[in-house]
């Protein structure tokens, strides 16, 4: 339940996407997409000194031990259901 809570919320995304916007907003002639991609990325730097711990940190093995256990289920369960359907 508390790693649901913290990965649910955009908050996480919504709060690095405003710092990109901060550092983004002083340029003034955007040359290619290349450029873009530097100042982007140049703000996720930026955007990362502020992020904290997860709560629910020692969750996180557990997630991925679902992830993993639901990723190598055979193909042919998902064609089951969809035959039911």
């Amino acid at each position: 339940p508390e790693l649901r809570r913290s990965l649910a919320s955009t908050n996480i995304v919504e709060s690095m996407n405003a710092v990109i916007r901060q550092v983004c907003r002083n340029v003034k002639r955007w040359r290619d997409a290349k450029m873009a991609l530097r100042w982007t990325a140049a703000g996720m730097l930026e955007a990362a000194k502020g992020f904290r711990r997860l709560k629910a940190h020692k969750q996180l093995p557990v997630l991925k031990a679902a992830l993993e256990k639901h990723r190598s289920k055979p193909e042919d369960a998902v064609d089951q259901v969809a035959d039911a359907a």
